[in-house]
């Protein structure tokens, strides 16, 4: 949950620095914890489900840090179950 908090916070000063059009062309979606099963390019599976990167996104930047078997958290652009949600950013889970 921290680094949902993270982003929420940064995307609140991206907000007031840029007068508020950060907020209403953002989509905030789900946040999927689980392991990963398989990074490809630009996607990276998640328990068997697969989504893509955002273009120049945190995720996609971050990408080449991870590999199958770790568990991390995945902040979506949309819902977890539609397959147009792309990974924005993506840290490994800290223990509940």
């Amino acid at each position: 949950m921290k680094a949902r908090n993270r982003f929420l916070t940064w995307l609140a000063c991206a907000s007031v620095a840029l007068g508020g059009l950060a907020v209403a062309s953002t989509t905030i979606g789900e946040l999927v914890t689980g392991t990963i099963t398989a990074i490809n390019g630009n996607m990276v599976s998640i328990d068997g489900h697969i989504y893509s990167y955002a273009a120049g996104s945190p995720a996609y930047e971050a990408s080449t840090k991870f590999k199958p078997g770790q568990i991390v958290d995945v902040q979506l652009d949309g819902p977890a179950k539609s397959s147009s949600s792309q990974a924005v950013t993506i840290t490994l889970h800290q223990g509940d």
